[in-house]
């Protein structure tokens, strides 16, 4: 493996980290937007939240397919390519005439975000040494998570004083920049393997992810979100069992045989939809059943948010020094002691500094989990399988996110059904239950956790 100095790792690493965060950044700078956008094309609430779906489906469609790409092209084409994606969908997105070509924008710039989170992870730990990787993976953590914590503040800015178009206007010289940087000093990492795409695997992968997000995202009918359901998971069988008789398959799904690898993809698809969960439900308890305003629940979160994006870096040193499963585990009982001290002392007259410093300490927890095991898991694999081991966690994510945040956020809407939850009391029964569930995700997780420890001691090795 190529041995890179100081300097040449660290601007390797600027340009990907600044890609990244400009990526995620932009998922969260359109959600305060919201409004202004249903008044301007007049469209409903369901139709608006279309803007963060197709993101989301374009990103699960692309993730399986990066690591065909990581293999057959150079490390500098890829990461052009997927920022001259990201950078036409914003500009598309900011002319755009009508709602539709809104969404042909939001599809570009997610399309963009697909390739790049897989590429970022598998440069990062190519470029360090295996011992520093866990310090690579905790500046992942810094950037990208400061992306939720400063995005609704700028967005609500820039809003406020122009229109919601100023959110993708003030984004494009910021990517252009940065494709200036990519093909002035951006290098090749990655080693080209002979490689060849299977159409079909792209279909059924593309079926699979995207008609399962669909059909868990959906807020229509119930029968087409259940056909949707089936549809995608039979294709995604098919897609499992077409990659485990190619020769040369698209997704290297073998890398399951590894146990540390497997049981970690289930773990931080957990705690993955334990983060959005709470971070969705918080605002709704503040807003729905306190009544203060969404100015009010911005507070909760924010502490929260930067707590998650310092500890991610933390946590990445800790990781280089006593490895990733005490970590977990200590991860693990922060967010089941948060979730139920959630569940317990949750009220109407609940103080916001009680609730903020909760979520203070159950992102910390999170911080402890997402990247030092994601990094345990990658070490486990050979250099060559890298790429897909991070395609495949990437994707286990997107799943984790979607499909435990309906799960969870369903026990709100059984306990308070009216639309807007005009009862606080009802409204706070569920979001009671809510918690209890994530409670109960959470003590799984560490039980996993605590499996992983016996896969250490078989095997013999660190994680």
């Amino acid at each position: 493996m190529t041995t890179y100095t100081k300097g040449k790792r660290r601007l390797l690493v600027g340009i990907l980290l600044s890609a990244s965060f400009i990526s995620v950044l932009n998922q969260f700078l359109l959600i305060t937007a919201f409004p202004q956008i249903m008044s301007d094309f007049e469209i409903n609430a369901t139709e608006v939240q279309w803007l963060t779906t197709v993101f989301m489906l374009a990103i699960a469609i692309l993730v399986p397919i990066t690591a065909y790409l990581i293999d057959r092209f150079t490390s500098r084409a890829l990461l052009l390519a997927a920022v001259f994606s990201f950078f036409i969908g914003t500009l598309v997105a900011a002319l755009a005439p009508n709602f539709g070509t809104l969404l042909v924008g939001r599809i570009l710039q997610g399309a963009g975000s697909g390739m790049m989170m897989p590429l970022m992870q598998t440069v990062l730990l190519l470029v360090y040494p295996r011992e520093q990787r866990g310090f690579a993976m905790g500046l992942v953590g810094l950037v990208i998570n400061v992306a939720p914590a400063i995005g609704p503040v700028i967005s609500g800015l820039l809003v406020d004083s122009f229109s919601w178009r100023a959110v993708f206007y003030v984004t494009l010289p910021a990517v252009l920049l940065l494709m200036g940087f990519i093909y002035r000093y951006m290098e090749n990492v990655t080693e080209q393997r002979p490689a060849k795409i299977d159409v079909l695997s792209v279909l059924l992968s593309s079926v699979a992810f995207g008609g399962i997000l669909y059909g868990f995202n959906s807020t229509g009918s119930s029968t087409t979100a259940m056909l949707m359901i089936g549809i995608g998971s039979v294709a995604l069988l098919l897609f499992i069992f077409r990659q485990l008789r190619l020769e040369k398959p698209m997704l290297e799904l073998r890398t399951f045989k590894r146990p540390l690898f497997a049981l970690v993809i289930v773990i931080t698809a957990l705690s993955f939809s334990l983060l959005i969960a709470v971070e969705t439900i918080l605002p709704m308890f503040v807003q729905n059943v306190q009544l203060y305003s969404a100015f009010d629940s911005g507070l909760i979160i924010f502490p929260g948010a930067m707590t998650l994006a310092v500890m991610s870096l933390v946590a990445g040193k800790w990781f280089d020094r006593y490895g990733g499963l005490w970590l977990a585990l200590i991860g693990f009982i922060l967010l089941s002691s948060t979730t139920l001290t959630y569940y317990v002392v949750l009220s109407t007259d609940t103080g916001i500094p009680i609730t903020a410093v909760l979520f203070m300490f159950f992102m910390a927890g999170i911080a402890m989990i997402n990247m030092p095991l994601t990094t345990a898991a990658l070490n486990a694999l050979p250099n060559e399988l890298i790429s897909h081991g991070t395609a495949i966690t990437n994707t286990a994510r997107q799943f984790g996110g979607s499909i435990g945040l309906v799960f969870i956020i369903s026990f709100i809407t059984r306990a308070a059904p009216e639309a807007g939850g005009e009862n606080p009391l009802t409204f706070l029964e569920g979001v009671q239950s809510a918690f209890f569930a994530s409670f109960l995700f959470a003590a799984v997780g560490l039980v996993l956790t605590l499996g992983l420890f016996k896969i250490k001691e078989r095997k013999g090795g660190t994680a």
